[in-house]
């Protein structure tokens, strides 16, 4: 995938060279997308929304996700959207552009990046991303809260997992919502925000234990939440030896 980088007095934009034309501030700015009549959705993912829309730039493919970065933790209340500027290549979306970028190039199931927009205010910078929505998918979240997840969707979900970590590209922030399931039964990992490769380590192990935290958390906030620790076991067995047969869809772990 081939990208380019533009720079327009205090912003930065990373883009897709496959699109016709760079994309406009306009393009960046949710209610700017709403008015213009291009939104068709959006959804919570962490601290803060996913705007879908459909692509405003002819022949840039399918619809695209609209994430503004936003500060996590304390600091937040501080900073909120605002990061320390160190430079266009440590700054976050620059990280993110170029790590799912090189995963694409490697055939993992990412979503492919689109553009990335930085703008500069002083000591700080903000920050927004685009990439392309995986069409037809939903969360394990999502999946979760509307129904039960069989024995073969756990293995997959593992399975999945375990490419990217022999690949060795570990996800910062592994959890239900991060995980998509699409109509062919194709599981994606999205939102790499901080994510990094990493050689081979104890890693691994963390980043499933985070995974396992996160479900079980879940369980205990939402009372139609269907996961069971049974689950996590078909997971591991999808994990350990991926080329497995996976149970009959929909069967018991």
């Amino acid at each position: 995938m081939e990208w380019r980088l533009q720079r327009s007095g205090r912003a930065y934009l990373i883009h897709d060279e496959a699109l016709q034309r760079a994309p406009e501030p306009w393009m960046f700015d949710p209610g700017s997308l709403r008015q213009r009549g291009y939104c068709a959705g959006e959804v919570h993912a962490g601290r803060g929304r996913v705007l879908f829309c459909d692509p405003p730039i002819p022949g840039s493919g399918g619809q695209w996700a609209l994430r503004h970065y936003l500060r996590g933790g304390s600091v937040a209340r501080i900073l909120d959207d605002r990061y320390l500027w160190t430079g266009l290549k440590r700054s976050r979306p620059w990280r993110e552009f170029m790590l799912t970028r090189t995963m694409r190039d490697e055939g993992l199931p990412v979503p492919r990046p689109v553009a990335a927009r930085l703008t500069r205010h002083g000591l700080y910078c903000r920050a927004d991303l685009i990439t392309q929505r995986v069409p037809d998918a939903l969360s394990l979240h999502q999946r979760l809260r509307e129904g039960s997840v069989g024995a073969a969707d756990w293995h997959r979900v593992g399975a999945g997992i375990r490419r990217f970590h022999d690949a060795g590209y570990c996800h910062a922030d592994l959890n239900s919502r991060n995980i998509l399931i699409d109509v062919c039964d194709r599981v994606w990992l999205i939102d790499w925000d901080r994510g990094c490769w990493r050689a081979q380590g104890a890693w691994t192990r963390r980043n499933l234990e985070r995974l396992r935290r996160d479900l079980e958390k879940r369980r205990r906030l939402h009372d139609q939440w269907q996961y069971a620790d049974p689950d996590f076991e078909s997971l591991l067995r999808g994990y350990t030896d991926p080329r497995s047969a996976s149970p009959a869809h929909g069967s018991d772990a």
